[in-house]
């Protein structure tokens, strides 16, 4: 059976996602850390920005018909006015040369004051469009130049190459500053905008739309059409569908707990989401371990010795212990053998709060809800995906405590598990509910 396109997903996905990043209640730099851009390692939220800058079709179309553009590049003639004994080169200014004579107390026959036109580029005009072109080039010569993905066709090494040159030795930019010593100004931008050359027209309405955009001005229609085209366009299918069930399953949450809202998110923390009400709060991980391990080291012989295990168990530790040894001699390197290790897709956090009135309230975990998540409507996925999600929930760890299956029992665990349509037999199977996308879509639509 197909599976819902990604053309459906990136539209039901782009605009929550923009909406979320507008009001600042989603972790930015933790959702621009979480995509997989296949060569790039995103690190915050504004580099984030700036790659889907440089693959908007408007700039790709300006970088496109630059060359010719740049032949009617506009400039200013200025007379440069100079006094010169001798030979003359240029217009004489006869009165300024009888003043110049005069004020030296002799009149000095070969002495004239001149005039002679100077080409003068550094206008603010041409400041806006070498402005443009380095915000341009950055991503491109940083990012983009050095990865060969399905996602940036629309930029060939030529094209990226042509630009860096343009930079760096048209004679007419190299007699501006360098740009990171321009500062473009109001009258600068107003001045390109009122220009009726398209060259810098265009240049303004691109500058304008990077600095709404780094701004994260999401209220403007031109930064919300922009992300529309490109927020998620370079990730991978699965990463959308991720993105579409972590949502989902916020919805589902704030319907459960209607007093709960979703509250501004500091960048620094590991959360993509936090929601808070008078009695609880809930913090939301994408791709992220949180608070909780989700990693169990193998036991060594000395802690297996005396404890009744299968030989098998014991072979296995000796067998690790003496591989670490062999490699230490061969490599001068150690070795670490884990148990089990994992990380869930999201895990959502539940925290109660004793008395929401006092000053010194305390928090206590109640709840952990475990998600994975299968771009898949197939039942061997489906099946792959259940044991790693109660692999997650029986090694699930607070500090060294299990958090499944202790005595105290005061926190609850469960699973949900997100496919793209799985038919089963059940939503729920004892602590682990069963999500698929109309489940997800049923849940946007009641909201």
């Amino acid at each position: 059976m197909t599976k819902t396109p990604a053309h459906e997903l990136r539209e039901l996905v782009a605009e929550e996602l923009i909406t979320y990043l507008g009001e600042g209640v989603l972790n930015r730099d933790q959702y621009a850390e979480s995509l997989d851009y296949s060569g790039i390692e995103i690190e915050d939220f504004d580099q984030l920005k700036k790659l889907h800058f440089v693959l908007h079709g408007d700039v790709v179309e300006y970088i496109d018909r630059l060359p010719d553009r740049l032949r009617r590049i506009k400039t200013v003639t200025r007379q440069q006015t100079e006094t010169v004994r001798g030979e003359v080169r240029g217009t004489v200014n006869w009165q300024q040369t009888t003043r110049q004579r005069g004020s030296l107390g002799y009149n000095d026959p070969t002495l004239f004051v001149v005039s002679n036109p100077e080409v003068e580029y550094d206008i603010p005009e041409n400041r806006v469009l070498k402005k443009l072109l380095s915000v341009i080039a950055e991503p491109l010569t940083d990012d983009v130049e050095s990865v060969d993905r399905d996602w940036r066709d629309q930029w060939d090494d030529q094209d990226i190459v042509g630009l860096q040159q343009t930079l760096a030795h048209n004679i007419y930019l190299d007699s501006l500053p360098a740009p990171d010593e321009i500062r473009v100004s109001d009258r600068d931008l107003e001045t390109a905008r009122r220009s009726r050359h398209r060259l810098y027209s265009r240049s303004y309405e691109l500058y304008q739309l990077y600095e709404d955009l780094m701004n994260n001005r999401f209220e403007k229609e031109s930064v919300r059409n922009l992300l529309n085209e490109t927020l998620v366009t370079p990730t991978e299918d699965y990463t959308l569908f991720e993105l579409f069930c972590v949502f989902g399953v916020m919805r589902r949450l704030r319907s459960r707990y209607p007093e709960i809202r979703l509250k501004r998110i500091d960048s620094s923390t590991e959360m993509l989401a936090e929601l808070e009400g008078p009695t609880q709060r809930l913090e939301v991980y994408y791709d992220q371990n949180g608070p909780l391990k989700f990693f169990e080291s193998y036991p060594s012989s000395d802690e297996l010795a005396g404890k009744d295990v299968p030989e098998m168990i014991r072979r296995h530790a000796t067998a690790l212990e003496a591989h670490g040894e062999a490699l230490e001699e061969f490599l001068s390197r150690g070795s670490q053998h884990s148990f089990y290790s994992g990380r869930p897709d999201f895990l959502v956090l539940r925290y109660t709060r004793d008395d929401p009135d006092s000053r010194f309230r305390t928090e206590n975990l109640a709840e952990a809800i475990i998600g994975e998540v299968k771009y898949t409507r197939n039942e061997n996925t489906f099946s792959e995906g259940l044991r790693e999600l109660m692999e997650y929930i029986h090694f699930a760890r607070t500090a060294e405590d299990y958090l499944f299956g202790t005595e105290s029992g005061s926190i609850d665990v469960n699973g949900v598990l997100c496919t793209d349509g799985v038919a089963t037999n059940t939503d729920s199977a004892g602590i682990v509910d069963h999500a698929t996308t109309l489940d997800l879509l049923r849940s946007k639509e009641e909201g």
